[in-house]
């Protein structure tokens, strides 16, 4: 649904009853002040107010302070460094280009969002006047801005950003680079996060054809978007035979290299499988993932992939969830729900139940409908489908206070009685 990631999102914990429980609280770094002032003092003594030693002490304790939670001391000093930048080099000095995102990024962390966005239009401005306006180390700063539109609640002006950040990647790079492909997946997944699925298969198809036209109808580097192609009719909930056979074409591929790679025909495999216990009704044999498991062996980092891939709840097919009383305002209150269930050899759940909710009852029934109704990547023991006990699910969310939920509800039965 677009715009519901704004407002819900989840965290898993591969866990028995036992580690289901309250996540455990992290404490702030404590900032030693007096030391960060004191060389401070010490460095405008040496070199003066205007220095770059001077400068780089307060953004020391700027960073400092941010990591430490500090939000609104931070502001003062990261700003103090840039004007002593800009008092040294001018408006328009380089030297204050990470001083801006860094002070974008801790508006963001203090959800101050306007003012994180005007730190990240300056940073770019900044850096556009410098290195021109086709530069490419301009596209992480559009990020930043694009995603700080998101907590905004302003998707147009977000999606501008990213359709810029692709239109300049197209001028900086021919379309069949690794750089031009790169930039229409990154779009791609943009339009995904957003369920814009067919607009994100566009994308794909038209990177699928660049590919083909350049280098073959056959080449390795046809798997990424055929694997999009495939996942996004997944995650749309669509059996299309579009989606299988896309992601069969990928697999054929990856086992007809001359040098296989085992982590990339795993990863097709485990999307195989993925495929199959979201929409086989008469019951999936699990071989692909455990063809997958099995590959993981000759992969570096394949233990810790087996534990991210087969250990913990991974939905299939994801129940959309009902966007009632939720809020996607970035300052809305926050709420959490944890359940727990236990999951068969295809994916699907039982003796699903809440452990705890914040509001409580608020959002129970609707996490319980959906995880009953939702599809989860079966677990892997030893190379083989097992049944799980136990499992546990954290899904947080942003939701209305209970006035402006009444409120809305009035007003959608006020809409349907004057449609009667």
């Amino acid at each position: 649904m677009l715009g519901a990631s704004a407002a819900w999102s989840q965290a898993e914990t591969a866990a028995g009853a036992g580690n289901a429980g309250s996540q455990p609280t992290t404490t702030a770094p404590a900032v030693d002040t007096a030391s960060y002032q004191q060389r401070i003092d010490s460095t405008i003594e040496q070199y003066g107010k205007n220095s770059l030693p001077t400068a780089e002490a307060y953004s020391d304790l700027a960073d400092a302070q941010r990591h430490a939670g500090q939000h609104e001391q931070a502001t003062q000093n990261y700003v103090a460094a840039v004007e002593i930048y800009r008092a040294l080099d001018g408006p328009f000095t380089p030297l204050a280009i990470p001083l801006l995102l860094n002070l974008g990024d801790n508006y963001r962390e203090a959800h101050d969002n306007l003012n994180a966005v005007t730190a990240y239009t300056e940073a770019r401005t900044v850096n556009r006047r410098i290195y021109g306006l086709l530069n490419e180390a301009q596209l992480p700063m559009i990020d930043k801005l694009s995603a700080t539109l998101l907590d905004l609640n302003r998707p147009v002006e977000a999606e501008a950003q990213q359709v810029e950040a692709l239109r300049l990647a197209e001028r900086t790079w021919p379309p069949e680079s690794d750089q031009g492909l790169a930039a229409i997946y990154k779009y791609a997944a943009w339009l995904r996060e957003r369920g814009l699925f067919q607009f994100e298969r566009d994308q794909y198809d038209r990177a699928r054809r660049i590919i083909e036209e350049h280098y073959g109808k056959k080449n390795v580097r046809l798997v990424t978007p055929l694997l999009g192609v495939g996942n996004s009719f997944r995650n749309q909930r669509t059996p299309d035979g579009q989606g299988i056979g896309a992601l069969q074409e990928a697999l054929e591929i990856l086992v007809a290299q001359p040098t296989k790679d085992p982590l990339a025909v795993a990863t097709a495999l485990r999307d195989v499988g993925d495929w199959q216990v979201a929409f086989d009704r008469v019951g999936y044999s699990g071989a692909d993932y455990r063809r997958a498991w099995q590959l993981l062996d000759e992969v570096p980092s394949g233990d810790r992939l087996r534990r991210e891939w087969f250990t913990g709840p991974v939905f299939v097919l994801r129940e959309p969830i009902v966007m009632r009383g939720l809020s996607e305002d970035p300052n809305a209150p926050s709420g959490q729900v944890l359940v727990r269930f236990d999951l068969d050899r295809n994916g699907i759940t039982s003796n699903v139940a809440i452990v705890e909710s914040e509001p409580a009852g608020l959002m129970d029934e609707t996490v319980l409908r959906q995880v009953k109704r939702s599809r989860f990547r079966p677990q892997i023991a030893e190379g083989e489908i097992v049944s799980s006990k136990g499992l546990g699910l954290r899904l947080t969310f942003q939701y209305k206070p209970i006035a402006e939920a009444g409120n809305d509800d009035a007003k959608k039965e006020s809409k349907r009685s004057k449609r009667k």
